[in-house]
């Protein structure tokens, strides 16, 4: 038999009334209603799979594949800002196999193809340093370099050399190499030939208006490279330069990750990927604290493309 427009409450203790007068113990009595109380309670407790604030632990966030913007930047401090440069898959670079004649001149490669390692002998490595100038960082590693006495490749976005002019100065009269990293980091594979010689033209004069020389070598953000990145490289006579060591430093994986990954994937011929802009890098100058000198001890030497 079914009952409408009774109070819940008032059902429970009808219920409760009814076992009693069938002279159930009062001990009884009270279990079952103690009972009755918990699954109220229980009907309107939230759930964390619904996430409305249940006791669950919350999902752990996942660093987005093919670069993303680095967390934890000080705007204050450092005014670069750019997604990290990881390859958008997984895929290894290719098989380095130095051409015949190679050691010491490396030939360009192959059309329609990115350098992804130098030829200039045995225990020879390659550092790259990408989307600074950053007024907060690329000082701190201009000083390790020079601790070090290692020459490296600094790969520049257009805007913060724009904005940090007396860096470009620095790391040029350091001796190092710069080159063209576009002026925005766009992702260059889904544009068009116009968009992207612009990109790479206004890098060339903000570099060459504050102090470097013109660069000759193009790194596209994220190895974002497509037909037409080529044939604008190709236009422009600069060298398409990707990598083949990287540690994801972007993503601030930790120091210890950073520099296991180095030490781990480094070889003859490799190019090392790090950053100085883009955010929070203290992670990759502690990193490069420790790594630099270790590759020094193993018997590699630091070259530039």
């Amino acid at each position: 038999m079914s009952v409408s427009g009774v109070d819940p409450q008032n059902l429970r203790g009808a219920r409760l009334g009814a076992i009693a007068g069938r002279g159930v113990s009062r001990r009884l009595l009270l279990g079952v209603g103690g009972v009755l109380l918990l699954g109220a309670c229980s009907d309107s407790k939230p759930s964390a799979a619904d996430g409305s604030g249940g006791t669950g632990s919350p999902a752990v966030p996942q660093p987005r594949r093919g670069g993303a913007p680095f967390p934890g930047g000080d705007p204050a401090a450092d005014t670069s800002t750019a997604p990290g440069d990881s390859h958008s898959n997984d895929s290894p670079p290719p098989d380095n196999t130095p051409p015949p004649g190679s050691t010491g001149n490396d030939p360009a490669p192959p059309p329609g193809k990115p350098q992804f390692y130098i030829h200039e002998g045995d225990k020879a490595i390659a550092l790259t340093i990408d989307d600074g100038p950053s007024a907060k960082y690329t000082p701190q590693v201009l000083d390790l370099l020079a601790q070090y006495k290692i020459p490296a490749t600094f790969c520049m976005i257009g805007g913060n050399a724009a904005k940090h002019a007396s860096l470009v100065q620095e790391v040029t009269a350091a001796g190092h190499l710069v080159a063209n990293h576009t002026f925005t980091h766009p992702d260059m594979s889904k544009m068009d030939a116009g968009a992207i010689r612009t990109e790479i033209e206004r890098t060339t004069d903000a570099l060459t208006k504050a102090g470097a020389k013109a660069p000759t070598f193009f790194r596209a953000p994220g190895g974002g490279w497509s037909p037409a990145v080529f044939d604008v490289c190709s236009q422009l006579g600069l060298r398409p330069l990707d990598w083949s060591v990287d540690p994801r430093d972007w993503s601030r994986p930790g120091t210890d990750h950073i520099v296991s990954t180095v030490m781990g994937h480094t070889h003859t011929g490799s190019i090392i990927l790090e950053h100085d802009g883009g955010g929070d890098r203290s992670q990759t100058v502690a990193a490069l604290q420790k790594f630099l000198p270790q590759l020094l001890a193993a018997g590699y030497h630091f070259v530039q493309p």
